[in-house]
């Protein structure tokens, strides 16, 4: 069961879109998802459910040993849930250990029920990431054209191989996703994106998401620009994006 930490500690680059979007495509070609939220702001809690505040799988309860584990809720065709909410942020009160390790120790019992895990992380530096980074087997790394996103990602690449090191030899990165592009193709954003190619090389997928109103009207239903805009442009680099998600694990 490949486990895949969402991952950027920089903020606004779209963790909880691509992981909501990926988790819903990946369901529809027939993959059995379980999504997990480990951010405290509950963003993809949200996004799965009308009703945020009413989820039945807590978090939470992976980091408390003497807590059983909720099991994740069902919540569609092919697609389970642990979700979150500011509840989480309690953590910080429990044992570091209990942290560090209480997702992967938690998880271990799910990998005949899955056929991909997508731990959406919260955008900062922590004991919760260090936690969704031990359990991974691999990182996925949304990242925008702005200088401020691509400067995060040597702080990124840095705790990646802290985790390494210290907790979780076999983590690799799976690549980086470009995403909320400007469609309009300014001087900037396309320098950028070549710099993003030139630095990561092949860590960088060749698929793109542009940034779409389409997007942000799709949660309004709790859909994915997948089913929200069928035939639409975004729609279509989603898809491309997935296929080659897909590939990149067959090649693994």
């Amino acid at each position: 069961m490949p486990i895949i930490a969402v991952s950027n500690q920089k903020g606004g680059v779209g963790k909880t879109t691509i992981t909501f979007n990926l988790a819903k495509g990946l369901a529809a070609r027939g993959k059995r998802v379980l999504a997990i939220d480990n951010d405290p702001q509950g963003n993809l809690t949200a996004a799965f459910l009308p009703e945020p505040d009413q989820f039945k799988a807590d978090i939470m309860s992976y980091y408390k040993p003497e807590q059983e584990n909720h099991m994740p809720e069902t919540i569609g065709k092919n697609i389970s849930l642990i979700g979150a909410n500011q509840n989480l942020a309690t953590v910080t009160d429990l044992q570091i250990d209990d942290v560090l390790f209480g997702l992967r120790e938690g998880l271990e019992g799910l990998e005949k029920e899955y056929d991909y895990l997508l731990v959406d992380c919260l955008p900062s530096f922590g004991l919760l990431q260090l936690a969704a980074l031990t359990a991974a087997d691999s990182v996925l790394i949304p990242v925008t054209p702005a200088n401020f996103s691509i400067q995060g990602l040597t702080t990124l690449f840095e705790t990646i191989n802290r985790a390494q090191k210290r907790f979780n030899k076999s983590l690799s990165v799976l690549g980086i996703i470009i995403n909320r592009v400007d469609g309009r193709r300014t001087t900037i954003g396309e320098g950028l994106v070549e710099l993003l190619r030139e630095t990561y090389s092949d860590l960088v997928f060749e698929s793109t998401i542009h940034q779409s109103v389409r997007i942000e009207e799709s949660y309004s239903f709790n859909q994915s620009v997948l089913e929200y805009d069928q035939k639409g442009k975004v729609a279509a680099q989603m898809n491309g994006f997935i296929d080659e998600f897909l590939k990149r694990y067959e090649q693994q």
